[in-house]
């Protein structure tokens, strides 16, 4: 029978296994010898908790000495996803708002305080789609410098933004992000008042969004869904008219399938 200290080392062990992966997916890979280095363990242990993960087939080793994560991420983050009543009301709205305005639209939600992307579509006049792919994969997307993280972030209990804002920072991404708290608060009162989030180049040089949040039939935030286009496109009364009551429409249409598909 365990005793408390067993039960302690065994948690801390699988912290370490935890670590281990995170620090394998920052650097796209490592070594025994530079894994041991980070989370300040003998290359044995380290040796001991990637052999363990190759064997539950989170870890595979390659030719040259470095382990790398292995594809069962990528089942299991499907499987993750596609489970997700937001993602399964979200995706054929986003799918056709994509394509009726040839741009990027995105569906999104909140996790650890940071923006996860559930689904993305690109229209046949999207630009940057190699840096929305990239940025996909990114572990930390600040919500303070997109119209959808802005969106679920107006919404949001202020305790929990509190809490986000001091654990994320707010990091300047461009010359217009917002970086001063004030600033933020304002923004998210408009926000508010509105009903819907602008993302004037903040997140990327010449580029625009609107997103407008999504609740579920409780009220709360769950996600956001927003269109974003260059900047030289989306003119002011696109971007501060037109394009937000599209997107306000969308997203009541998202609540609508949401409330079906909690019942299933």
């Amino acid at each position: 029978m365990e005793n408390a200290s067993d039960a302690g080392r065994q948690i801390q062990s699988v912290a370490r296994s935890i670590e281990i992966l995170l620090l394998l997916r920052k650097h796209d890979g490592a070594t025994i010898t530079d894994l041991a280095s980070e989370v300040d363990l003998t290359p044995g242990t380290v040796h001991t908790h990637l052999s363990t993960l190759r064997e539950c087939g989170l870890v595979v080793r390659e030719p040259k000495g470095q382990y790398s994560l292995s594809l069962e991420f990528i089942t299991m983050g499907e499987h993750v996803r596609n489970g997700s009543a937001l993602f399964k009301a979200g995706r054929e709205i986003v799918d056709k708002l994509s394509m009726m305005s040839g741009e990027t639209v995105h569906l999104i939600t909140e996790n650890n305080g940071a923006e996860v992307i559930l689904w993305e579509a690109f229209g046949q006049n999207a630009v940057g789609t190699e840096f929305y792919i990239y940025n996909r994969e990114r572990p930390n997307r600040h919500l303070h410098y997109s119209a959808s993280g802005k969106a679920m972030l107006a919404y949001l209990d202020p305790n929990r933004v509190d809490e986000i804002v001091d654990e994320q920072g707010l990091i300047r991404q461009t010359p217009q992000t917002i970086t001063d708290r004030q600033e933020l608060d304002r923004q998210l009162q408009t926000i508010r008042d509105r009903g819907f989030a602008l993302n004037d180049e903040e997140g990327v040089s010449g580029i625009r969004a609107v997103g407008a949040p999504i609740f579920d039939p409780n009220g709360d935030v769950i996600g956001a869904i927003s269109l974003s286009a260059p900047a030289a496109k989306m003119s002011d009364d696109l971007f501060r008219e037109t394009v937000p009551d599209i997107i306000i429409q969308s997203a009541n249409l998202i609540e609508v399938n949401l409330q079906g598909v909690l019942i299933e």
